[in-house]
């Protein structure tokens, strides 16, 4: 069979008269008990994240399995997410699979160094946000499919809420309150509150009910950005080098939140408030998060340099 055969193999259902027979003796439950499959661990701990798996598959050409665990085919992994994505999500998804084989260690046999290879280096960079025009090209942006739509709908959602993409698309009608947006982030516990903007309560309560993981997802926010003429030609400094090209293409999920910050720092919003708004503990983290240049129009700044 090939690998590909294999993907998509489903495992075979216990016959009825299996079944019986392990009711009738249960001491073989213990002798037929077959291990945790690393899927089976990554699943239960990630049940939202198995494109990690996927990436794993995609860059070793094999399954992902506890047998295929080897230093090489680790930093195989990182260096094909390190080609496709963001170094801040590189280092999350390798952190996740860290946490599982960390949670496993004792269980199963795995190659030494492992947490060093899946602990990729940070590397300094400089992002991107939209604009509040560009904001307004995606909202006026008709989605050829239902798949657009969402992603439309949730990277909108995203840059006026300032919720990280795993918060955005679980917002329902519920997380309405009065005028405000209220939710509890998956990732920190912290419960935010955010004014309501119009066209945030009509995505949230009429955007479709789609599964996209988040390779997917970002192809398609760069495709719709393009589209809609998001080509300003700008720099960045990602992954340890300075790139230049248009500013489509490096726009992810988490240009959203980026773009919520640094909007409001545009518009004379506190640090301390933005902070909060996008659900930070500390202001140290959100300065990471304001990627437009200083103010240079307040009359502050202008009476300093008068």
């Amino acid at each position: 069979m090939n690998f590909i055969s294999k993907l998509f193999n489903r495992k075979p259902q216990p016959t009825k008269e299996a079944v019986t027979q392990l009711v009738e003796n249960p001491d073989k439950l213990t002798e037929t008990a077959q291990p945790t499959t690393l899927k089976e661990a990554f699943s239960q701990k990630y049940p939202a994240y198995m494109n990690i798996l996927n990436m794993f598959e995609a860059a070793n050409l094999c399954d992902a399995t506890w047998e295929n665990l080897t230093k090489v085919r680790l930093q195989k992994f990182i260096d094909y997410m390190g080609e496709r994505l963001s170094p801040n999500s590189v280092n999350q998804y390798a952190a996740k699979l860290k946490s599982v084989l960390n949670l496993y260690a004792d269980e199963v046999s795995l190659p030494r160094g492992f947490a060093k290879v899946l602990t990729p280096r940070k590397c300094a960079s400089t992002a991107i946000y939209l604009t509040e025009e560009e904001l307004q090209l995606l909202i006026d942006y008709k989605p050829r499919n239902i798949r657009e739509e969402y992603v439309r709908d949730i990277f909108v959602i995203c840059s006026f809420v300032g919720c990280r993409h795993s918060d955005g698309m679980r917002l329902n009608e519920s997380n309405i309150v009065g005028n405000t947006v209220q939710y509890v982030s998956i990732k920190t516990k912290i419960h935010t509150i955010v004014p309501l903007k119009p066209i945030v309560r009509e995505y949230i309560t009429t955007r479709p009910d789609v599964e996209i993981d988040d390779t997917t997802y970002n192809k398609i926010i760069r495709r719709i950005c393009k589209k809609v003429g998001i080509t300003e030609s700008v720099k960045i400094f990602k992954a340890g080098e300075e790139r230049e090209g248009e500013k489509w293409q490096y726009v992810s999920s988490h240009t959203a939140r980026r773009t919520c910050g640094s909007l409001l720092y545009l518009r004379g919003v506190d640090l301390y408030t933005i902070s909060k708004i996008l659900g930070h503990s500390d202001v140290r983290t959100t300065q990471g998060y304001i990627c437009a240049d200083i103010r240079t129009d307040t009359e502050e700044l202008m009476g300093y340099f008068k």
